[in-house]
């Protein structure tokens, strides 16, 4: 999805420049791309199967099978060494911890104190940077994999991201209370020449179009506040089912993925399978995947929302400069 010119500064009609605001407008739908995440809202539809071929098998790996373990190490412990692989890395969802002799209320249980146990341990973060990688489904269509370097700020809630794909180069800064409270955001190539660094709303129409979050929500923080807020609500013992897998590796890092399935859809449940992999080292989320119902009986659950934070390092130290467009290491200002 590169950057052609004629054929993109108009997403919705002919591809053509027809004057200054209808170009400011599609280089904001450019831009816009990016501005997401992660509070869930009403899911969408499509495939691709959930066999291994809709996971990236460079992020997300098994490993050999073993015991159950607890969700994180336990305190002053190292991280948990990497254990030996197959031969043939597996898919995460295809290796499944069955629950057999837990009484019905334990995965529940369990699957609501680690939800807390992240949103204790994310009082602790001050800031954090990670590669943010992410695909939706928009107008019943998956996105290609966006690719962004990620710094966030938890007080004032604070984003920025700089594209490395697709159209490597866009950036974008929103800071909470700040900037009359919108994204200042910029393109690449010509559109940047013609739109410049706009100003933007970020739930006004052209910020919010093709995108299913607000970039107001974004980040590890909200995803925890979602996940803990609808499995308050959806997590039952005759309406959920739940599996650990204690063994899987997002990227470098060892994970336990919870995955909540609701078998019947209810007017009240958001999506019908949720995986969420919690890093050991951390005890953060670091990759949400969120599928729709299957449209009809033996066909696949469609995914819907993927989002994943790689190479987290939490508390690094971020100024306020790296949430400043005016920062020299950044292109806000220039051609």
């Amino acid at each position: 999805m590169g950057l052609d010119l004629p054929m993109v500064i108009n997403t919705r009609g002919p591809g053509v420049f027809s004057g200054t605001a209808r170009t400011r407008k599609s280089g904001v739908l450019l831009v816009l791309g990016v501005l997401l995440l992660l509070v869930p809202r009403v899911p969408v539809a499509a495939p691709p199967l959930e066999n291994g071929r809709n996971v990236d098998p460079l992020i997300v790996r098994t490993k050999a099978p073993a015991p159950a373990a607890s969700l994180a190490p336990e305190s002053g412990s190292a991280s948990t060494p990497p254990a030996t692989e197959p031969a043939t890395p597996r898919v995460a969802g295809l290796a499944r911890e069955p629950l057999g002799g837990r009484r019905p209320s334990e995965p529940v249980i369990r699957a609501k104190k680690a939800i807390a146990d992240c949103r204790d341990r994310f009082t602790q973060i001050r800031d954090y940077t990670c590669t943010f990688v992410k695909r939706e489904r928009i107008d019943d269509r998956l996105t290609p994999q966006h690719t962004m370097i990620m710094k966030a700020r938890t007080s004032p809630n604070s984003v920025y991201f700089r594209f490395q794909q697709p159209n490597p180069g866009r950036e974008a800064i929103y800071v909470q209370g700040r900037n009359n409270g919108r994204i200042i955001a910029h393109d690449v190539g010509i559109t940047k020449f013609l739109a410049g660094t706009m100003h933007l709303d970020p739930r006004g129409s052209m910020a919010m179009e093709d995108n299913r979050h607000p970039v107001t929500e974004a980040g590890i923080g909200s995803l925890i506040e979602t996940v803990a807020r609808r499995w308050a609500v959806e997590l039952t013992p005759g309406e959920s089912e739940l599996t650990f897998h204690d063994n899987v590796r997002v990227g470098q890092r060892q994970c336990t993925m919870i995955e909540s399935v609701h078998p019947q859809q209810r007017p009240d449940f958001l999506f019908h399978k949720v995986k969420l992999y919690i890093d050991h080292e951390h005890g953060l989320p670091i990759r949400f995947e969120a599928y729709d119902w299957p449209r009809h009986s033996g066909a696949p659950a469609e995914l819907v929302e993927e989002y994943t934070y790689l190479d987290l390092k939490i508390n690094v130290g971020l100024r306020e400069h790296d949430f400043d467009p005016s920062n020299k290491q950044y292109s806000f200002g220039r051609l």
